[in-house]
């Protein structure tokens, strides 16, 4: 069973950043060998026939594909399809899969929990608000695979966390506690953890869901921005298709656990494509300031 993160509070007095202490698979964190990444080939991720059954019922189903470095890579598919359980296989959050998963040609299962911390940023559908940490306390928990045990925020830690809430646009609610921000509030705080990571890969699971027009269209060109001018790989998993198709460079589609599209967002605007994704017609309307077609649902 995985550990529940625990985190303490204290305060250093000499420049007064927080030490945080942070409980995460630590038998795995502590006794493994660490061997480093080439970051430098084309080939980020590799998957093999990815399996992942529970009880009976097979959710994956001998997927296979490969992410390039920098590639904007979105998820679609109905629900149920097994989108979120793809992205917790990659992560090793789910770990009782079969079949291959490399990260820069090594087997995902052979990464120290803390290495892997240090590759993946993984912002998911939602975060417990039961503890009332403030805003800035949260996303200096993005720091924990950068720091030694029981060490201290440095300075150069503080100021990276600093940076990130800037970014995000949340600097002003640094102060605040989490369970009084909106949806798009908080989302914007869970983009700033995955920030201060510094991993150069980003999963997210439906980072949109929920929120209104204004939110999706803020974390939508946050998301654009971490991936052209950060150049972070970032592998999204959406219900919405015009957003795979305005954002992303590669597009997979799963249904009923079966990869049914993998290609890129331009060849997916295709009648017959869809409808082999969700069972029903689509139709194409162009888009009001850009040259290409849009979606929307038959009638």
């Amino acid at each position: 069973m995985v550990a529940q993160s625990v985190q303490r509070r204290y305060r250093n007095k000499k420049n007064g950043c927080p030490l945080i202490f942070l409980h995460t698979h630590l038998s795995r964190i502590c006794l493994a060998r660490v061997r480093f990444f080439d970051t430098t080939t084309g080939m980020l991720i590799s998957i093999r026939n990815l399996t992942y059954r529970v009880g009976s019922k097979t959710l994956l189903n001998n997927l296979s594909f490969e992410v390039q470095t920098g590639e904007y890579l979105t998820i679609i598919g109905p629900n149920g399809a097994g989108k979120s359980t793809l992205l917790k296989c990659l992560d090793n959050i789910l770990t009782d899969w079969s079949g291959t998963i490399l990260i820069d040609g090594i087997p995902l299962r052979q990464i120290p929990q803390i290495q892997l911390a240090h590759r993946i940023a993984f912002v998911q559908q939602s975060v417990s608000k039961l503890f009332a940490f403030t805003v800035r306390q949260l996303v200096e928990m993005g720091r924990y695979p950068h720091l030694n045990w029981l060490s201290p925020l440095t300075e150069t830690d503080c100021r990276i966390v600093e940076e990130a809430m800037s970014a995000m646009g949340i600097a002003h609610l640094a102060h605040r506690t989490i369970e009084t921000l909106s949806g798009g509030e908080m989302q914007k705080v869970h983009l700033a953890t995955a920030l201060v990571q510094q991993a150069d890969i980003l999963f997210l699971d439906e980072p949109t869901t929920y929120l209104d027009y204004k939110y999706q269209s803020e974390i939508g060109r946050l998301l654009r921005t971490i991936n052209q001018q950060q150049s972070k790989t970032v592998i999204e998993v959406t219900h919405d298709v015009n957003r795979a198709l305005l954002d992303a460079t590669h597009v997979i589609a799963l249904s009923e656990g079966k990869i049914v599209f993998d290609g890129s967002p331009g060849y997916l605007m295709d009648t017959d494509h869809l409808r082999n994704i969700y069972g029903i017609d689509f139709q194409f309307v162009d888009h009001p300031s850009l040259p290409l077609k849009i979606v929307v649902p038959g009638t």
